[in-house]
């Protein structure tokens, strides 16, 4: 095997679950992805901390569409749930199967669809048999059943999961003495679980100790079976389940038979999370040298307490991209040791999101949940080659916080567009690890957080009217102290003018690559003022018509009930956005000043009057709000 040997893959996450899924269809340099040694595959889970490893292939059965070759972190093989339909949703999204398909597991074949109820992938499980009432050494209801994996599920009665009794029940302890106990010895082990009922909803809940991870997952597909199986078999009632686990919602459905139980499927949400690159000679020798920041237990050292004095932390800006959600450019941190071996280079991120979930109406609701994630630095270099963009490298003067923050439990954060992005939080780490060593040398220009936006919006004239219209008061209030450095470009210039201990922060700015194009939308472009120019010929047109022509005229009846339309659109758009999410610098708009009063159109002649009174009494009371900038 050739150190240059490199596998690409992606990280996916199953309600929880997190994989490292590869593309087995094409041999990497003649190496059998499906025959990766044991250590490897627990020194690849152990750098991404994921729940295993998933090659996803061609299979040798006609029968199925693709091989899923799911690998516990220990290396061992097993069915899993979870990452079953992780892996359908990745091949479905790649093109290589449709909206159903056929899965080779480990324990035979599963058929795959896509529940477009739900919008969810799905996967059938193989029939199993009625639970069987297990021993248990601390609860006095437990069962056993196989669902694909072995799984022993004790009744925890009396407190609900969300009581302190339930929530802080060892379930380390527990589960390790169940999967290890001799009752399942002759079974290699087995999964044990701890499942409640909610007393808020009747629902169920569930902890689930995986055998092959050791530890509590945030999800199990095969222990939500398990559970619903037992809880079906106990209280009967519908034959559908709906289980929550601490990564998520997973949802059973079933059809009792004498036997047991058949026509099994589990739904839940699935996406990717990021992708990178690891060469298999260097995961060997990250068994002995370095392992990025993981929760394993066998951990010896803090990844942050082995760098050496050579290592370098720089602060990474990247140009503008046609994308909007990166339209403003993007912020990540990385850490590079040269005296590492293998090397270490790895990038922090703060901008990792998921689109699933209901990802446009979470944003739309300003409800939207980012994430810290770390790859290495090559995955991330190439992909802003394959992409045209530019990235510059600011080398920092100065990472146990890191490793605090890469925790699942630390690293999730509510977005904020303004306070709280990729950006903010770089500054927030350097003000919270050197406090008052930092000096920020920030002062205010006085301009709004709606003028930093303006010059990376002249390339994209219709997003630059929705986004200025959707704006409320709050967007024109003056940025104080840093808070310009919410966009990529404004913190890289705040970095290179802050002191630590009185010396200069960074280093001199080092471009990593050059945009194919400007770094960012050049002036005045034609396009700017697009929008302007046709809702003004819109409006020109429509006055013409009413001048020359009667209101009656067919015409003139056509753009003013369009103009009105309009108007209640944006209206109705601009009261959502006050009214109903958590987007604060969109709330008590101006704009509903003229768009407001166009609902008067549509009302009858009787009604006209009495609506125009609410409206203008709506406005009048709204007169305190300080305006903004349209």
């Amino acid at each position: 095997m050739k150190e240059a040997d490199q596998i690409e893959f992606q990280k996916w996450e199953g309600t929880g679950n997190t994989f490292v899924m590869i593309d087995g269809r094409f041999n990497a340099d003649g190496v059998d992805l499906f025959s990766l040694e044991d250590e490897v595959v627990q020194s690849i889970c152990s750098r991404e901390k994921t729940d295993g490893l998933i090659v996803l292939g061609p299979s040798a059965n006609p029968s199925a569409d693709l091989l899923c070759d799911f690998r516990n972190p220990d290396g061992t093989r097993s069915f899993c749930g979870n990452g079953t339909r992780a892996a359908y949703a990745y091949a479905r999204r790649e093109g290589w199967v449709g909206n159903t398909a056929v899965l080779e597991a480990s324990d035979g074949f599963h058929p795959v669809r896509w529940n477009s109820a739900a919008d969810l992938p799905s996967v059938k499980f193989r029939p199993a048999a009625s639970p069987v009432v297990a021993v248990d050494p601390v609860f006095s209801s437990a069962w056993f059943v196989d669902t694909g994996s072995p799984h022993h599920i004790a009744i925890y009665s009396g407190l609900a999961y969300d009581s302190v009794s339930g929530s802080e029940f060892d379930l380390h302890s527990y589960g390790s003495g169940v999967r290890y106990s001799s009752a399942y010895q002759s079974r290699g082990g087995t999964n044990a679980s701890i499942l409640f009922r909610s007393d808020s909803d009747n629902g169920l809940l569930l902890r689930t100790y995986e055998r092959g991870v050791e530890a509590e997952t945030q999800a199990c597909g095969t222990g939500a079976v398990a559970a619903a199986l037992v809880d079906f078999s106990i209280n009967s009632g519908p034959s559908h389940r709906h289980l929550t686990m601490p990564g998520g919602d997973l949802y059973v459905e079933f059809t009792p038979t004498p036997e047991g139980f058949d026509e099994i499927w589990l739904s839940g949400r699935a996406s990717e999370l990021c992708r990178g690159r690891t060469s298999l000679l260097a995961t060997l020798f990250l068994l002995l040298t370095f392992v990025l920041p993981t929760s394993s237990p066998h951990a010896q050292t803090p990844w942050y307490k082995t760098l050496s004095p050579a290592t370098e932390i720089s602060v990474l800006t990247s140009n503008p991209s046609d994308e909007v959600y990166s339209i403003f450019g993007h912020t990540a941190l990385r850490i590079h040791d040269p005296a590492a071996s293998p090397i270490v280079d790895y990038v922090f991120n703060y901008g990792t999101f998921s689109y699933s979930d209901g990802f446009y109406l979470n944003f739309l609701k300003g409800r939207m949940d980012y994430k810290l994630t770390a790859n290495e630095f090559p995955a991330i270099h190439k992909h802003y080659i394959d992409k045209g963009r530019g990235l510059n490298s600011q080398r920092l003067r100065i990472a146990a916080y890191l490793d605090w923050n890469l925790q699942p439990e630390n690293s999730t954060y509510p977005y904020e567009f303004f306070r709280d992005n990729c950006s903010t939080r770089i500054l927030d780490l350097l003000k919270t690890n050197l406090g008052g060593e930092l000096d920020t040398r920030c002062k205010p220009s006085g301009a709004t957080f709606r003028d930093a936006l303006q010059p990376y919006l002249n390339g994209t004239p219709w997003v630059a009217e929705g986004i200025n219209l959707v704006l409320g008061p709050g967007a024109d209030a003056p940025m104080l102290d840093c808070e310009k450095s919410y966009i990529p470009d404004s913190l890289s210039s705040a970095l290179s003018r802050m002191l630590i201990s009185g010396e200069p922060l960074a280093y001199a700015t080092e471009t990593l690559l050059i945009p194919q194009r400007g770094w960012i939308p050049p002036k005045n472009s034609d396009k700017r003022n697009l929008p302007s120019i046709l809702f003004a010929t819109a409006a020109a047109t429509l006055a013409v018509l009413r001048i020359f022509k009667s209101d009656d005229h067919k015409a003139t009846k056509i753009f003013r009930t369009s103009a009105a339309i309009l108007g209640c659109t944006l209206a109705a758009i601009l009261t959502a956005m006050w009214t109903v999410t958590d987007h604060v610098d969109t709330w008590a708009n101006w704009n509903l000043m003229w768009t407001l009063p166009a609902f008067t159109y549509f009302a009858k002649s009787r009604w006209k009057a009495l609506g125009a009174a609410v409206i203008l009494a709506y406005l009048a009371l709204s007169i305190f709000l300080i305006p903004q900038s349209t």
